[in-house]
């Protein structure tokens, strides 16, 4: 049988296109890896990612341990404290990120954004710098001592007021990782909604009693990874394969 040569070469450019379209895709997968295997575990002690991946980027090769959500609606009755709560939990993850100038653009802070970090097999995070002599030297802290002078607002005469939640969550998550947890100070004078009383963490940055400590004690690297909007707050801890 003869074929028509116009015929013959509109197949073979057909061929080579989709031969092009498999490389590519390979090329890409390999990329993802890369990026994801490399990239996160290596950052610099641990310090946060400025510019997160995309979820499905992010979370291509890590298994998701824990998974908790924190209602931002419903920290206060007040629906004025209540917005100082959450600006201010809003404003701490902001720090964490190490990008918050004076004065605080309030609308910035309110729009959802993503800030991960990692630790390393046997380092630690601690809420603030005024730590404990067996936690010298942490890899990860909020960056902030959640004052006033920092932008924070006060909410029934405390500056800060709200951080305390913020920490909460992350005891609970991480203690549900299996993390090794350490909060001396229990926040057992008011109930937190959404979290149970013996995650309740009291903060305060000129106390080194009051503050929270995780230790990855894990022989694998973890990610802390934040998702907020005005609404919710979602942390995930991850297990870097």
């Amino acid at each position: 049988m003869v074929r028509d040569s116009a015929t013959t070469n509109e197949e073979s450019t057909s061929l080579r296109a989709g031969g092009d379209f498999s490389a590519m895709k390979e090329q890409l997968l390999a990329l993802v890896t890369i990026v994801s295997t490399v990239i996160l575990p290596a950052s610099e002690s641990a310090t946060p990612l400025l510019s997160p991946l995309p979820d499905y980027l992010q979370y291509q090769n890590q298994k998701i341990l824990v998974e908790e959500n924190l209602d931002l609606t419903v920290r206060e009755p007040s629906l004025e404290a209540n917005q100082g709560y959450t600006d201010n939990i809003l404003l701490a993850l902001h720090y964490l990120k190490s990008e918050e100038t004076l004065p605080i653009d309030w609308e910035e802070v309110r729009k959802p954004f993503e800030v991960s970090f990692v630790l390393q097999p046997g380092e630690s995070f601690a809420f603030h710098e005024n730590v404990l002599p067996e936690f010298a030297r942490p890899a990860v802290t909020m960056n902030s001592e959640f004052l006033t002078t920092e932008g924070y607002k006060s909410v029934w005469g405390l500056g800060g007021n709200g951080v305390c939640h913020l920490a909460s969550l992350m005891n609970w998550v991480a203690s549900e990782a299996g993390l090794k947890v350490v909060a001396k100070a229990n926040h057992s004078f008011a109930l937190i909604p959404g979290i149970s009383q013996e995650y309740g963490t009291s903060i305060r940055s000129q106390s080194s009693s009051q503050n929270l400590y995780i230790i990855n004690s894990l022989d694998q690297s973890m990610s802390f990874w934040f998702k907020t909007d005005s609404q919710r707050l979602t942390l995930k801890i991850s297990q870097l394969k």
